[in-house]
């Protein structure tokens, strides 16, 4: 892929021409890579912001904002009334860019109707600029009227392939100020005149069709279908209401610029089209909370109660890819809370050209389950924005999950998927983003990242209930457990809390879902009714779930491992504090208690939990302290307004729009 520069001088009013210019370039170098430059004085943010939503269409390019010192040319003065200060600021370029040694300068009325590699990879080295014969002056005396012979090359400044390495070592941004204001009672085109003069003998002529005028319409008609640069010279520009009265005697030329300004309004229209195109995100997953008969976990959770629920807006499109078809040949599709879910083909040329299809400008992940939809994505530019929510490297299975014994969840660790991440993210197509601080060792452990990888945090979500007033007469001394039914959240340590505190109520919100009968045998002795105290409520959401967290004044979490669960945040945002057995940002020390790490299937430490739970029912003062406290963080750091603004802005820095 080769790489261009390319520069404007506009101010902020001509944002919009400049975008069909940039549209018209990026149509006809699908293969090429454009920085594009925008010398300007009052450029806005937005205006950079408007210009980057062409990537929902057009990845190969970049834009950057020069500011330019007004200072230098407020003493030049302007005698073309539909031309701007602006024009001038071609002059400083070459100082303004001292890193790079050759530019394309390019006005913003003016089209690119064809590739414009072989005029941009000119040899330039023993001129200043490169250009083309202005025919109008052609057809003026004017040359005579500033100085030059007839001999003397003259080109449309409109259009110049600039030496910048050597415009910089003759120090010419002053030379054509100084000259600008010497010469100003001799010069009729401004700052054109002023190059020309400037430059002689060191111009270089190239062929009319990389500039071809108004003029040349006329002049040169039979060349315009050649023409790889159409520029709408004069006042009447394309965009202004130029009819073509039928029934009339037409000149020949003047068909040609109507035609010419048919091509223009082509590229307008391609602008407007990616302009209000929505930046597609492809969120990968596994599970969407029971949508397309997934699983009722926290990524799922996360995924659609979240993500699918709130980021979608006139900007952004989210689709749903659960990874694999049932089918080999075609894909599956749900519709799912107006949402689009779909699982791929499992053919490989069909999966890739599902995505092809598709056209994701970028994919958005809750860790990563899962390489299929990446290592069928072709397009190498595409990225990933990872959010890391649970990352497990070998050491958590080994030292931690697998301590484990009477029953395992399977180990779904897998170095093929973290090697993906790592080779992505070593190729700069991955943004990190993390849930927790203390999460991102973990990431860099199992993803293999150096120790300096930026990771941008992002507190999870939680839909807060801002009417909830505390009010410690409300609530009950009761537990709750709140979460799967799997292995790694011993629920059955739970239970056994539950039957040694038989004066207090417990209950478990949650299902089976994955390895049923394994979990269902493990809990069995538990759910036949015998401990009056414990209550297996399921499943459970919407109001039922806000109330019976509202009531209670503590979670009791007894897993082996978790990253930093939803649950949790909810259950703090109603003052409902933790107690557990594991550590993450300081969640339960700050808002309850840690009672230290149990490994295992953690019978024998089920003393542990006793007396801090006894502590945090019984003690009023202690409990409202940490509930407040609890509240006030939730509220603080993970309300959804914060969280929706920030996902979008990492998503718009991504794309790059």
């Amino acid at each position: 892929m080769k790489k261009m520069d390319v520069a404007f001088c506009v101010n902020n009013a001509y944002i919009e021409k400049v975008a069909v210019v940039m549209v018209s370039m990026l149509a006809n170098h699908p293969d090429d890579y454009f920085h594009f430059y925008i010398f300007s004085s009052d450029l806005t943010d937005e205006s950079i912001k408007y210009l980057n939503r062409l990537h929902s269409k057009y990845k190969n390019f970049e834009v950057s904002k020069v500011e330019v010192p007004t200072d230098l040319f407020k003493s030049l003065k302007l005698n073309i009334e539909y031309i701007s200060i602006e024009t001038y600021y071609r002059y400083a370029i070459a100082e303004l860019l001292p890193d790079l040694d050759k530019i394309l300068y390019i006005d913003a009325d003016l089209v690119i109707n064809k590739n414009i590699s072989q005029f941009y990879d000119m040899d330039i080295s023993d001129y200043y600029v490169a250009g083309v014969e202005d025919y109008l002056i052609k057809t003026e005396k004017h040359k005579a009227e500033i100085g030059l012979t007839d001999e003397d090359v003259y080109i449309n400044a409109g259009v110049l392939l600039m030496n910048l390495q050597k415009l910089r070592q003759d120090d010419m941004c002053q030379k054509l100020i100084k000259a600008t204001q010497d010469l100003w009672d001799k010069i009729k085109y401004q700052d054109q005149d002023i190059i020309n003069i400037m430059c002689k003998g060191k111009i270089k002529q190239v062929d009319s069709i990389y500039n071809f005028a108004r003029a040349n319409m006329r002049y040169e008609a039979g060349k315009q279908k050649d023409a790889c640069i159409i520029h709408y010279t004069g006042k009447k520009k394309p965009w202004m209401q130029n009819k073509v009265k039928i029934g009339h005697i037409i000149q020949f030329w003047k068909w040609n610029r109507y035609f010419a300004d048919v091509i223009w309004k082509k590229y307008a229209k391609l602008t407007d089209e990616a302009i209000k195109s929505k930046i597609k995100v492809g969120l990968l997953i596994d599970e969407f909370f029971g949508g397309a008969g997934t699983a009722f976990g926290g990524y799922g959770f996360l995924a659609r109660k979240y993500i699918a629920k709130y980021i979608p807006n006139e900007d952004i499109q989210v689709d749903v890819l659960l990874g694999k078809s049932k089918w080999k040949f075609f894909p599956q599709k749900f519709h799912v809370d107006d949402v689009d879910l779909y699982r791929l083909p499992r053919q490989k040329k069909l999966a890739e050209k599902f995505l092809k299809k598709q056209n994701y400008d970028m994919y958005l992940s809750i860790e990563l389950t899962s390489d299929f939809v990446l290592k069928h994505e072709t397009d190498e530019s595409k990225k990933l924005l990872l959010w890391i929510q649970d990352p497990r490297p070998k050491s958590a299975w080994d030292n931690v999950i697998d301590t484990m014994q009477s029953i395992k969840d399977p180990c779904f660790f897998s170095q093929k998927i973290y090697d993906k991440v790592h080779e992505l993210a070593e190729q700069g197509r991955v943004k990190f983003i993390s849930q927790g601080y203390s999460l991102n060792p973990l990431a860099m452990e199992l993803y293999n990242l150096p120790q300096n990888t930026p990771i941008q945090y992002m507190p999870n979500p939680v839909d807060i209930d801002y009417d909830f007033e505390f009010d410690i007469k409300k609530k009950k001394k009761q537990v709750i457990f709140l979460g799967r039914l799997e292995a790694q959240k011993r629920c059955w340590l739970y239970c056994e809390v539950a039957k040694r505190m038989p004066e207090y109520e417990f209950f478990v919100l949650g299902q089976f879902f994955r390895h049923k009968e394994d979990n269902k045998r493990m809990l069995a002795p538990y759910m036949d009714g015998s401990i009056k105290n414990l209550h297996f409520a399921g499943h459970v959401d919407g109001d039922t779930k806000k109330n019976l967290i509202k009531e209670s004044r503590v979670l009791l979490s007894t897993a082996v491992w978790e990253g930093i669960p939803i649950s949790w945040l909810e259950a703090l945002s109603y003052g409902t504090v933790l107690v557990a057995d594991l550590e993450r940002e300081d969640l339960a020390r700050r808002f309850g208690t840690f009672v230290g790490t149990i490994d295992g299937d953690g019978f024998d430490g089920v003393d542990k939990f006793i007396a801090p739970l006894k502590e945090m029912l019984e003690n009023d003062e202690l409990y409202e302290q940490k509930a407040k406290a609890a509240i006030d963080y939730v509220r603080q750091t993970h309300n959804v307004p914060r969280f929706i603004n920030n996902l979008r802005s990492e998503i718009h820095q991504v794309v790059g729009k």
